[in-house]
């Protein structure tokens, strides 16, 4: 009878080991690609672009137009960013669109594209929360919200940002908020590219 108990005992651990192993499995990501920045010139405005692998986590092209199919993707183009110094400061708004049904823990993270001279140590990135009031895709005052988070690109690459949950057909908008305050004369010349990527996770209820 014990035996039997114990042979019993480990197959219901058995199975809870393999649930929680296949219920984590659903994870996908959404970004901006190729965000450069050149440090001692001018800046530009951010670019379109996409692809359609995803079946949920989804990036609005057009901050301003809802999350039409025509205006979901998987990556965007980032903007080329010149002239950056300890002083500058610079937003990117963006929107995440969450077209499963399921609720999606996010986080935020780099990938280091091109940064030969480890500008990411330098450079600092905010993300914030966005609520785009009046749905214009435009930032402006009272539509900032919370913090989750201001660091080197080295830090938020390695440590990433915990960016809340997103619920099954809905759309949350965040503000990247980047700075070049670490910077100094050293830097001057010196270019770096990075993708910036949102994760959903699909969340597991206990």
């Amino acid at each position: 009878m014990k035996k039997f108990f114990l042979s019993g005992l480990l197959v219901l651990l058995s199975c809870v080991s393999l649930f929680g192993v296949t219920s984590a499995v659903f994870e996908e990501s959404a970004s901006v690609a190729g965000v450069s920045f050149t440090i001692g010139e001018e800046s530009s405005e951010p670019g379109g672009g996409g692809t359609t692998g995803n079946t949920a986590l989804k990036i609005l092209k057009n901050t301003a137009v809802s999350a039409e199919e025509s205006n979901l993707a998987d990556t965007i183009n980032g903007p080329s960013f010149t002239n950056v110094n300890s002083t500058w400061v610079q937003t990117l708004p963006v929107k995440i669109y969450n077209k499963g049904g399921t609720v999606l823990d996010i986080v935020g993270t780099a990938n280091y594209v091109n940064d030969p001279d480890t500008l990411r140590d330098d450079l600092y990135i905010e993300i914030l929360a966005w609520n785009d009031a009046n749905n214009n895709g435009t930032v402006e005052e009272g539509e900032t919200g919370e913090s989750y988070g201001h660091d080197t690109i080295l830090r938020f690459k390695n440590d990433t940002f915990d960016l809340g949950e997103l619920n099954g057909s809905s759309t949350r908008g965040y503000i990247l908020k980047f700075d070049g305050s670490g910077l100094s004369e050293a830097n001057i010349g010196k270019t770096a590219v990075y993708d910036f990527v949102f994760t959903g996770v699909e969340k597991v209820t206990q």
